[in-house]
């Protein structure tokens, strides 16, 4: 077997899940302050117990929607997130602060998100 390179982490089957937010430009700048005050703090809760082990919100500067965002007056997150397993996912999903974070971050989205997930197959760490 080659020796594995630096960085290159065979994941104990995490899983890995892509999300595609679609926030009222209106709202945008709310949204990125909520999720600064509700949802970081559970992400470091999370990666503190080792059922997080990745995780980031990056605001779309481009991409296949620029155009539909820009008629329908949306900008587009991507949120990554690596939790250890799908319990752990669970867990997240049912955590009253997560619930409450959702509940008020439904209230901005003009359409439900893009959501995708699976079992980790190859990650590189970043630093």
């Amino acid at each position: 077997m080659p020796a594995k390179k630096k960085g290159t982490v065979r994941p104990r089957r995490s899983q890995t899940n892509a999300i595609i937010l679609r926030i009222r430009k209106d709202a945008a700048r709310a949204f990125e302050r909520l999720f600064a005050a509700e949802e970081v703090p559970i992400w470091r809760d999370f990666h503190a117990r080792g059922k997080l082990r990745a995780a980031s919100l990056t605001r779309v500067e481009y991409g296949v929607e620029e155009e539909d965002a820009e008629k329908r007056d949306y900008v587009a997150y991507i949120l990554y997130a690596v939790m250890a397993n799908m319990r752990a996912h669970e867990e997240h999903d049912r955590d009253p602060r997560f619930v409450a974070f959702l509940d008020k971050a439904r209230r901005l989205q003009p359409e439900g998100p893009s959501v995708w997930g699976g079992t980790t197959l190859f990650r590189v760490n970043a630093q």
